[in-house]
């Protein structure tokens, strides 16, 4: 669903897709969320996730969630400069991230989240391992359905691998955004939701993700988002189903990213992103 916003979701996360977005709207969460990820990423590669939320209906609203995502991309040949042809070993790269979150509704205006993950990297040999923490806040503003949300990501310390051949930051991200129904509310036969914010990477320029929601007798959604200051990625569109079953709530999204050529040059297949998931 966020993708196909073009990533433009801090201020609209209201489903169990904060739990990577932006932790805080998780308060939207009546009873118990879950949802499957899959994403055909880059070069043939998948990565995977699941993510689950439960609102203990306390007076503060607190909600409490688990996230799990793993990428395992296909081994490769190990060469050497003596073995240019193989070693006949293969050199395999995973990636695993465990997250624990907790939010709470201080009002009925402001939501505020924390996120605890374990991440853990491996490359060949080489395996690097810590600890993160996510922070986010969602606020309504009292005019119309305006709200403003904020989501800080990933910090931690910079890690190294165990034996410490190479080191990296951790990708550090700073989102602020806005959010509002510019036609209908929520609920409606339609209504049509737009999203903007700013990102500040740590690693790189500021950037800015825009995209628009229309959701249709609240059983099926269109989307499309820009992102701006970005090598490869620019437009994205999806589409969203959700059906009332026994009244529980069964939801389907697929998204695709639009890459650029890079001078003309395709450089890799459009990412899709499939999630299933629902609410009892």
């Amino acid at each position: 669903r966020a993708v196909g916003m073009g990533d433009a979701f801090t201020a609209v996360a209201d489903d169990i897709g904060a739990m990577f977005w932006n932790g805080a709207g998780l308060t939207h969460i009546e009873r118990v969320a879950y949802q499957f990820n899959y994403t055909n990423w880059l070069l043939d590669t998948q990565i995977y996730s699941v993510a689950a939320a439960w609102n203990t209906r306390s007076e503060r609203g607190e909600v409490i969630g688990i996230w799990v995502a793993s990428h395992a991309p296909k081994g490769s040949a190990e060469t050497t400069i003596f073995q240019p042809n193989g070693t006949g070993s293969d050199v395999n790269v995973s990636q695993l991230q465990v997250g624990v979150l907790y939010a709470i509704k201080f009002t009925d205006k402001f939501s505020f989240s924390t996120k605890f993950n374990y991440v853990q990297e491996s490359l060949f040999n080489q395996k690097s391992k810590g600890f993160t923490v996510d922070v986010g806040s969602f606020f309504y503003t009292g005019f119309r359905s305006l709200r403003i949300a904020m989501a800080f990501k990933n910090f931690g310390p910079d890690q190294k691998s165990r034996d410490a051949v190479f080191s990296y930051l951790m990708p550090l991200t700073y989102n602020i955004g806005i959010a509002a129904e510019v036609y209908g509310e929520k609920g409606d036969p339609a209504y049509l939701t737009l999203s903007t914010e700013s990102v500040f990477p740590v690693d790189f320029q500021q950037r800015w993700h825009t995209g628009a929601e229309l959701w249709l007798q609240n059983a099926i959604a269109l989307r499309a988002g820009w992102k701006w200051n970005y090598d490869l990625e620019g437009i994205a569109v999806g589409a969203g189903f959700k059906q009332e079953v026994g009244g529980n709530a069964i939801t389907a999204d697929v998204a695709v990213s639009i890459l650029q050529k890079n001078n003309g040059t395709k450089m890799f297949d459009h990412p899709i992103r499939v999630s299933v998931g629902g609410t009892f």
